[in-house]
């Protein structure tokens, strides 16, 4: 039941004159009106409603009369007049991302511990050496304070800090509890201005002060939007889209237009079809190595010959690169939106930051802000009115004082200090209207430039920010959507008519960082949820992959992918011997190993003594007899000539990243963890499991995607060391363990 608020009642209506209205004017059956309490004291009355005819009460009788008598209605809490299903998705999702947020916060905490200051402004998160300078109120009265360099004129330290992020403020107890939190409102090159919920202490004058990030307010806030839009759709565009996410509309196609392409396999040009044809949203699955981008590419370049303004977006920095690289080489006119730093440095012309400082009404502005230079020179001349010079004194009553001409102190202020003050106060009137004009000047500078932009390029998150606010576009192309969220996948989502999703969910899933949250659906994709809800219909899967042997490809092709996948015969038959490398000597495990007629080897320990262990304080584990092994076929592979670049060193365990690379001389080599590969390729991948016990206990390798991701990164061998007595327990691996005897070598150590 959904409860009613009727408020103006004149103190003659009863339960009756409202049962009746109800009745005769909305048609609302009476099995549908439920308790009525009426408050004659405060003209109001509460009137329980079944859902269903809620609406339609509030329409018709908001307004309109009950017992000769206008009065009003509403909902008690608007939320219950929102379907069941929808509010249960946002209420989910809401507080999965709540969780999420004070995670990352939490994290934050044990990175300030742990860190030296200067670490930790390396990384872009602090500011260290700032001093405060009071910059009045922001909007609804709160506190303003404006921090710069101790040092007079000196640059700001790059970082990651934006307009948005939450803000810790300390002199030298970064972690002190009482320490004041703020969210920054504006950042220059020299300065970095944070809003505060009350006047923060007076430490934060001081020089020597340290300025932390905290958490990425702006990104959880656009994501929260985003879920604001599930719960009340602002057009009939988001409903749809709304509708179609929790499965109340089915998928629609249109009539299928015919799609031609050179530079795309058959496959990749049915999906574009099927893209092109579907009204709301389309998925495309790309295995690895199948040219999932470049299809991304050729279906936005048809769709913007077509006329569509397109929103390409990924969920990381790296991944929208690629595409603006893609995109430019089809000669379009594609503009980045987000942070220049964030972007690749030969990509940088086509940020938006770079083509709006070409753009001839930005550089008026910029004539505007020397002017404003010299007033605010000149201002510092003066006496700033702040609190302690000021006395209570109201701006105008400082200019009166100062008109008149006093020869006497007022409240105990100097006649000298109040014509200072007003001076001040005369000029930053004037530096507020030139920044106004700048403000008008650069906003125009920025709308014109989108506005002629074929494709505009973003991340997820970025999509939801105040310059695109106000775009919405024909087509909105999400790539990567498998690593995103669904509340960061919503945002690209629903800023346009169709949304087509890329992405691979036999793949990694979305970092989430709250295993709670993970475990209860923030780790699970859009494009997996839409998968899941539409079936086949809405979705391609590309089966030509470009980067490995075919017996490679093999496993994951049987294993994850129904058998669907074919090697292109430009890879299909790869091997090491391209390359030069094809020891003919088996004196050891190693050059047996690199032999380049086996593109798959599995080097089992489980006669060796090489069992895992976990180091104290640590999670994670690691397992030096593998890391010995991996380093010798490194060496051996170095040796023989092997570029370096072409290798690299997989693992699931982040402190056998580190223990190899404390040991590891080839400094071209990289090691790292499965879910920092994702994405990437090498010629060849060494692959050390890492779990040996005696309970057959493989931690998240029962994970298979991160099994799959490891296996695809190479193009021409895959070296596979683990404990088959542990890791085969699991009959994925038992499964690996015998294709790779057919295909390839077995070898125990």
């Amino acid at each position: 039941m959904v409860t009613l608020v009727i408020s103006e009642i004149d103190k003659s209506i009863g339960p009756g004159d409202i049962v009746g209205a109800f009745i005769n004017e909305v048609g609302t059956d009476s099995n549908n009106i439920g308790k009525i309490r009426i408050d004659k004291n405060s003209k109001k009355a509460e009137v329980e409603v079944e859902l269903a005819s809620a609406a339609k009460i509030i329409e018709t009788m908001d307004g309109n009369q009950i017992g000769g008598v206008k009065v009003n209605i509403k909902a008690k809490n608007p939320d219950d007049l929102v379907d069941k299903e929808i509010m249960d998705y946002y209420n989910k999702f809401s507080q999965l991302l709540q969780l999420e947020r004070e995670e990352e916060i939490d994290r934050h905490k044990l990175e300030i511990k742990y860190l030296s200051p200067s670490e930790r402004q390396a990384k872009g998160r602090a500011m260290l050496d700032l001093r405060g300078k009071d910059a009045g109120t922001a909007f609804g009265h709160k506190p303003l304070v404006k921090f710069s360099s101790k040092y007079s004129g000196k640059k700001l330290p790059e970082t990651e800090i934006t307009t948005g992020d939450l803000v810790m403020i300390s002199l030298d107890k970064p972690l002190h509890p009482n320490n004041p939190t703020g969210t920054v409102a504006e950042k220059t090159s020299y300065s970095i201005t944070v809003a505060f919920e009350k006047h923060p202490p007076e430490f934060i004058y001081s020089k020597g002060v340290r300025l932390d990030l905290f958490v990425n307010e702006t990104s959880f806030d656009r994501m929260f939007s985003a879920l604001e839009k599930v719960k009340k759709p602002q057009n009939k565009v988001e409903e749809r889209k709304r509708d179609i996410l929790l499965a109340k509309k089915g998928f629609k196609n249109a009539a299928k237009s015919k799609f031609q392409s050179n530079f795309l396999n058959q496959s990749q040009i049915k999906a574009v079809e099927h893209s092109l044809a579907a009204e709301d949203f389309y998925l495309i699955q790309g295995p690895p190595g199948t040219g999932k981008t470049v299809t991304a590419v050729e279906l936005i370049c048809e769709a913007v010959k077509n006329g569509a303004e397109v929103l390409a977006a990924a969920q990381s920095n790296t991944a929208v690169d690629n595409l603006l690289e893609l995109l430019v080489e089809k000669e379009l006119n594609v503009i980045r939106v987000g942070h220049p730093i964030r972007v690749n440095k030969k990509l940088r012309k086509h940020t938006l930051d770079d083509r709006v400082l070409k753009h001839h009404s930005y550089m008026e502005a910029e004539k505007l802000r020397d002017e404003v230079s010299d007033l605010i020179n000149k201002q510092d001349s003066y006496i700033y009115p702040g609190g302690k010079y000021r006395r209570g004194l109201s701006d105008q009553e400082i200019k009166e004082y100062a008109e008149r001409d006093i020869e006497h102190h007022v409240r105990g202020i100097s006649p000298r200090v109040i014509d200072e003050m007003a001076s001040w106060l005369e000029l930053q009137s004037k530096i507020d209207k030139y920044f106004k004009q700048i403000e008008r000047l650069e906003k125009q500078a920025v709308e014109a430039v989108l506005n002629k932009a074929d494709v505009i390029c973003s991340t997820n998150i970025t999509a939801g920010s105040e310059i695109l606010e106000d775009f919405h576009f024909d087509l909105s192309v999400i790539d990567e959507a498998t690593q995103a969220t669904q509340p960061a996948a919503l945002i690209p989502y629903f800023k346009a008519d169709k949304s087509i999703l890329l992405g691979d969910h036999k793949q990694l899933p979305p970092t989430v960082i709250n295993q709670k949250a993970a475990g209860e659906g923030l780790a699970k994709s859009l494009f997996e949820k839409l998968s899941e809800l539409h079936g086949d219909d809405a979705l391609s899967s590309l089966i030509i992959q470009y980067r490995m042997n075919r017996k490679i490809m093999g496993f994951s092709s049987l294993n994850f992918y129904n058998d669907s996948l074919r090697a292109d015969p430009s890879v299909a038959d790869a091997d090491l011997s391209d390359l030069g490398i094809n020891p003919q000597s088996e004196k050891c495990f190693t050059e047996k190993a690199l032999k380049a007629e086996f593109p798959m080897v599995f080097l089992d320990t489980i006669d060796m003594e090489a069992a895992e262990r976990s180091l104290k304080a640590s999670s994670s584990y690691d397992n030096p007899v593998e890391a010995e092994i991996v380093l010798d076929i490194l060496d051996r592979a170095v040796m023989l000539s092997m570029d370096e670049h072409h290798i690299a060193v997989i693992t699931p365990y982040k402190d056998q990243v580190d223990l190899l690379n404390q040991h590891n001389n080839l400094a071209e080599i990289e090691i790292d963890t499965v879910d920092a590969f994702q994405g990437r390729e090498k010629e060849m991948i060494v692959f050390s499991a890492v779990r040996s016990n005696d309970e057959a206990n493989i931690g998240f390798l029962r994970d298979l995607r991160r099994l799959n991701v490891a296996l695809t990164r190479a193009k021409r061998k895959v070296i596979f060391i683990g404990d088959s007595s542990t890791i085969c327990e699991h009959q994925s691996y038992k499964n690996l363990l015998t294709y790779i005897k057919r295909v390839g070598l077995y070898y125990r150590l």
